[in-house]
């Protein structure tokens, strides 16, 4: 009996710790060039700062959503912060926090939830990056060559 008891014990801790590890966005590469930095934060989640206008930054994500034929489902506008929740054909959730930082650097964090598409999401950034661009709307525009 208390074999049975550990080995449930170490197979779900086991499973936790692989779910916790199969879910995380991995946005490394995704912008080379545009100041935006990101870092995968573990189950579902990627945090981002950009060298950007905040206004700007959510005006993107919206074209994006838009881009890529995502349903609009809540948004919630403020001053400082605005939230999003886009969805797809399939019910899969989206969800978008981006904050202003200061009057050049702004927040988001895509979260796509434990079991959301981690592609998805990674193609989601890669849009709003493209959006900030073709709107030339980053405040520094880098290039490997600057950064030596």
């Amino acid at each position: 009996m208390k074999t049975y008891a550990t080995l449930t014990a170490v197979l779900s801790l086991y499973l936790i710790l692989l779910i916790g590890c199969a879910t995380s966005i991995p946005l490394h590469g995704l912008t080379s060039g545009t100041p935006v930095a990101f870092s995968s934060t573990g189950r579902g989640r990627g945090d981002s700062a950009w060298l950007a206008r905040y206004d700007d930054v959510v005006q993107a994500t919206l074209r994006a959503g838009e881009a890529l034929s995502l349903k609009l489902d809540q948004k919630e506008f403020g001053s400082d912060q605005s939230s999003f929740k886009f969805v797809d054909e399939k019910g899969n959730n989206l969800k978008i926090v981006v904050k202003r930082l200061t009057a050049t650097l702004t927040y988001a964090r895509l979260n796509v939830g434990l079991f959301g598409s981690t592609s998805a999401a990674r193609l989601m950034a890669r849009q709003i990056v493209f959006e900030m661009i073709e709107a030339g709307t980053f405040l520094r525009k880098w290039h490997l060559e600057e950064l030596d």
